[in-house]
């Protein structure tokens, strides 16, 4: 029977054993390990149970890395049921750890790739229960072949999914109190082996977010340029697709395995969208270099162009988001579309998409609004204003004479959009559904209210 982790929150005292056990073990210095535990009501709601949850690689059935990787870095070993990550392989594209709800991989900025649990897959071999086991002094964390019925895993804190995860979570006992030895609650963000950032951060992602952005200028600026209504010079676009490239580059740990992303088509929708980019660019280069009157070569590019819009929106299903990515107002497959139709001058479908893109983006915002979200007005009014409004006025003057600023505020409107996109994305993770889950039970007036004394410290570990 597969190996799995067992873990039990009524024994678990925070102490952080576990944590140092990975550290030492894989020789990843004080500050960083593969397994960090976290806790749920750390401020100690007096009506709802506190715990902690010592979490790492889940080692699933069907794990989610794998599946996105789209430099097919991970394999299971068939021995063990390990999920190992050959980081010789790894482009360094933090893909996994979107597409992962346990926080399990993470990157290693000093080596530009990815790390995770290996579930000490050197110590199975030899017949020994990994580190984090071994040295857990309260028995809180075993080891153990378990049946596939027999896993259970629910608990607030621990995203359910259908990824099969292979950790045992004993259930919690009734008025859940954390022992009083338990490590004192500390900034998260200050503890040592701390999960990472929930956000997708866009101080860190601008790269993403100008990168398909100027995917779509492109694929529509190719396609009005195939309809003889636009004027695209070979070089433009050769500067362009370099540009494109460039800010795809930036975003890789190890720009020169870039080629390796090509390797997982038939799983990851990332191996999906650069595969077509690149079919993308090389056959309309060609198209505009070498047989400038070949249709049926410029609209095979164009067909690539826009899979690789829809692939980009694809990518991004694996966070949670306010919308589907193609019901987005951000969607760069819409985005490709509302250009192509405002750079071929074709009125009534910039018109038509441009007021989808319009009520898209206000519902989101009216939604916000009424769930206490940030709606950042200053933005919404520059997003439409600059992006929609304007560009719609001035085509109602005289499209032609003013053809060059509507396709500048078009795609500056775009850009603001995309923007608003990678800030309002979030990662599932531990540590966020921790927070979903507490202001979860919070509102429903928590588990119980008629809530028992603290048990001593050695009665909580029965």
């Amino acid at each position: 029977m597969p190996n799995s982790f067992v873990f039990d929150s009524n024994r678990c005292t925070g102490c952080d054993a576990c944590r140092l056990a990975c550290s030492i073990e894989n020789g990843l210095g004080p500050d960083r390990s593969w397994r960090r535990v976290e806790t749920f009501n750390p401020k100690r709601h007096p009506a709802l149970p506190a715990y902690h949850l010592s979490l790492a690689c889940n080692h699933c059935n069907e794990p989610a890395c794998l599946y996105a990787c789209p430099a097919n870095a991970y394999r299971r070993d068939a021995h063990t049921g390990a999920v190992i990550l050959e980081e010789e392989k790894c482009i360094g594209c933090r893909y996994c750890s979107w597409a992962c709800p346990y926080d399990a991989p993470v990157f290693d900025s000093s080596r530009g790739v990815m790390s995770k649990c290996t579930f000490c897959n050197h110590r199975l071999v030899d017949g020994l229960e990994p580190a984090c086991v071994a040295l857990c002094p309260t028995g809180a964390l075993g080891f153990a072949d378990v049946a596939e019925p027999e896993i259970e895993n629910e608990i607030d804190g621990f995203p359910a999914t259908e990824l099969g995860p292979r950790t045992v979570i004993v259930p919690l006992k009734e008025g859940r109190w954390l022992p009083v030895m338990s490590a004192p609650v500390v900034d998260p963000a200050s503890a040592p082996g701390k999960a990472p950032d929930d956000d997708i951060r866009l101080r860190s992602e601008w790269p993403l977010a100008a990168f398909t952005s100027m995917l779509a200028v492109l694929v529509a600026a190719l396609a009005a340029a195939t309809l003889d209504s636009f004027d695209l010079s070979p070089a433009a676009f050769v500067g362009g697709a370099a540009l494109i490239l460039g800010l795809a580059s930036l975003h890789l740990g190890k720009p020169f395995r870039a080629y390796r992303a090509l390797l997982n088509l038939r799983r990851s929708w990332l191996s999906r969208e650069v595969t077509a980019v690149t079919g993308f660019i090389a056959l309309a280069a060609a198209q505009l270099l070498w047989f400038p009157g070949s249709w049926p070569l410029a609209a095979v590019a164009v067909g690539l162009g826009l899979t690789a819009l829809i692939c980009a929106d694809y990518v991004y299903t694996v966070l949670r988001a306010s919308a589907h990515p193609l019901t987005h107002s951000a969607s760069v497959a819409w985005t490709g579309v509302f250009l192509a139709a405002v750079f071929a001058g074709v009125g009534p479908l910039a018109g038509a998409v441009g007021l989808g893109k319009l009520g898209l983006y206000v519902g989101r915002k009216l939604g916000f609004r009424r769930g206490g979200r940030p709606v950042r007005p200053a933005i919404s009014l520059l997003r439409v204003g600059v992006g929609l409004v304007v560009p719609g006025l001035l085509w109602a003057v005289d499209p032609a004479r003013f053809h060059e600023l509507i396709v500048a505020a078009v795609v500056a409107g775009e850009l603001v959009d995309r923007a608003e996109y990678y800030v309002e994305l979030e990662r599932i993770a531990p540590s966020r559904q921790m927070s979903i889950d507490l202001e979860r039970r919070i509102a429903e007036g928590g588990a119980n209210r008629d809530v028992p004394a603290p048990r001593p410290a050695l009665a909580a570990i029965d």
